[in-house]
């Protein structure tokens, strides 16, 4: 995926940032990984150069509501989906109900 990004770049709603770095302190937590290692990686992450799209940080609260109950999402996951919908861009993901909406709106990215 890391490839995917460098070679055509990526765009990211602002709880992007949260969302790994909680990922990356449970893995430490959990011991699977080293704070170090999370720290290196959230560093790396910064090297892509992913860009965040703020909208939704100002847009009206019921922005992606219509997808939660749609495809029954999270409203986290309903910003990526949104976001992807708005752009006319691929959502690449690995959560499987969000894969599903995103092939139902053929916006599934495919390597």
């Amino acid at each position: 995926m890391a490839n995917a990004v460098v070679v055509n770049g990526a765009i990211v709603p602002p709880l992007f940032r949260w969302e790994i770095q909680n990922a990356l302190l449970a893995a430490v937590r959990r011991k699977r990984i080293s704070l170090d290692r999370a720290t290196e990686s959230l560093a790396a992450l910064d090297e892509l150069g992913i860009a965040v799209d703020g909208f939704i940080l100002t847009s009206p609260l019921a922005t992606g509501l219509g997808f939660t109950q749609r495809f029954g999402l999270t409203a986290y996951d309903a910003a990526y989906l949104e976001l992807a919908v708005r752009r006319s861009v691929p959502l690449m993901t690995r959560d499987e109900k969000l894969k599903r909406a995103a092939t139902d709106l053929r916006l599934l990215w495919k390597p």
